[in-house]
């Protein structure tokens, strides 16, 4: 990777080693000769502010340091520019980390770096948001609240698990109308996934067959079931063989709208993005990542 490297890094990220893994990283850069830097973020909002920053202060690329949250963030100061998102990944879940192909030891994310093959990567869009991974609506959104709020006392797929585990006994789904290239579907529904990548909650593969370089978007659709029959599928949701079952449905499309009979929270890449109606878009080669393998 040539030009200056701003490293954006949560200290809070994987259980308060975030700023140990971003001074590796960067101890790494330079004895490469790399001009890099690194800013810690001290509250919500900074990454994306510092990332927008470095678009104005020319560097070539701004490294997210942390979880799927702060990957989200820097991808809102960066999407539909030049610069090129890095990701250190030493958060809960690290999924885009995971659908980028970038390893998770501080060496080998930094030696990716190094490298610096740089290609186009599709976002999706809600609202006024970009994501890097998965919308969702309905049961695993709550899950993620419970994640976002501090109430889950694990990480990665434990701390989802966790969270089902307590959703279980109070869900009782929600009433959605979704228009999309699939027309138009009026159901309760368990949950609505909505995938630019295929997994969350620290590789749950709800949405197998999501690519970040097709174009469109792949939906997950699951209807409301019993608290029984979500725990005998849910074991299929690691391998993506869920897909199968009766009650779950995908769709392909470039855009939907997403409307329900009450205000419903949804969350994109663990963090919150704003309440029902929404309209979702894909936005193909939105963003530039530095990844392994050669340049597109």
């Amino acid at each position: 990777m040539t030009g200056k490297i701003l490293i954006v890094a949560n200290p809070t990220s994987g259980s308060g080693r975030g700023m140990r893994y971003a001074e590796r990283v960067r101890d790494l850069l330079a004895a490469n000769h790399a001009d890099v830097e690194i800013r810690p973020t001290s509250s919500r909002g900074e990454a994306e502010a510092f990332a927008a920053e470095a678009v104005q202060e020319g560097y070539a690329c701004v490294a997210a340091c942390g979880g799927d949250g702060t990957v989200h963030e820097v991808v809102n100061g960066l999407a539909g520019t030049d610069v090129a998102l890095g990701i250190l990944p030493c958060g809960r879940g690290n999924d885009f980390a995971r659908a980028m192909g970038i390893p998770g030891a501080p060496d080998k994310a930094a030696s990716v770096l190094l490298q610096g093959h740089v290609r186009p990567f599709d976002l999706g869009k809600v609202n006024d948001r970009y994501f890097a991974t998965v919308v969702t609506l309905g049961f695993d959104s709550e899950v993620a609240r419970l994640v976002y709020e501090g109430q889950v006392p694990f990480r990665g797929t434990a701390a989802y698990l966790w969270g089902l585990a307590r959703m279980l006994r109070v869900y009782r789904g929600v009433s959605l109308r979704m228009t999309g290239d699939f027309g138009t579907i009026d159901q309760t529904v368990l949950l609505a996934a909505t995938g630019n990548t295929s997994t969350y909650g620290g590789g749950i593969r709800i949405a197998p067959n999501a690519d970040p370089a097709d174009g469109v978007l792949d939906i997950c659709l699951v209807r409301m079931m019993s608290a029984s029959r979500i725990l005998r599928v849910f074991p299929r949701v690691y391998w993506g063989g869920h897909l199968t079952h009766p009650d779950i449905f995908s769709y392909r499309t470039g855009s939907l709208s997403m409307e329900t009979e009450r205000p419903v929270v949804l969350f994109a890449d663990g963090e919150p993005v704003g309440e029902t109606p929404v309209e979702i878009i894909a936005v193909p080669g939105a963003l530039r990542i530095v990844c392994p393998g050669p340049a597109a």
